[in-house]
């Protein structure tokens, strides 16, 4: 689902929570796919060959990979999450996280949690109607 989407249904707070879920679910995700590449990398050196070598290697190849995907979407959706959070307080009132989503960065739904995007959001408060841009 869209972050606009989201917001608007849910609201910002949830959204954030959620986000703050999600990539840490991810961080948990490249250390279970790190434990997988070393252990792995533990049973390269045990000198055997043939099949059951070829699927160690190929299953620690899956852990590193693995890890890194999982790696680079658990710092790229909480910087997403800290960089919205931080923006987040309206200018007027104060209020955190209380406001309506006016206009995003133009993005679709098949990019990639790793693009980052929205990388703003424009976006007005429900306390005092004063209007801002998360950036």
């Amino acid at each position: 689902m869209q972050v606009t989407r989201y917001i608007e249904r849910y609201g910002f707070r949830r959204w954030y929570e959620r986000q703050l879920i999600e990539s840490h679910a991810y961080l948990a995700l490249a250390f279970v796919a790190l434990i997988l590449l070393l252990s792995g990398v533990e049973l390269l050196s045990d000198g055997e060959a043939g099949v059951r070598r070829m699927i160690v290697v190929l299953a620690a190849a899956a852990g590193g990979m693995l890890m890194v995907v999982s790696w680079r979407r658990f710092t790229t959706l909480l910087a997403r999450a800290e960089h919205f959070g931080e923006a987040a307080t309206c200018p007027k009132c104060k209020a955190w996280g209380k406001f309506r989503v006016l206009a995003q960065e133009s993005s679709n739904e098949n990019d990639p949690p790793e693009a980052g995007r929205p990388h703003w959001l424009s976006v007005r408060c429900k306390k005092c109607e004063a209007v801002w841009k998360l950036q």
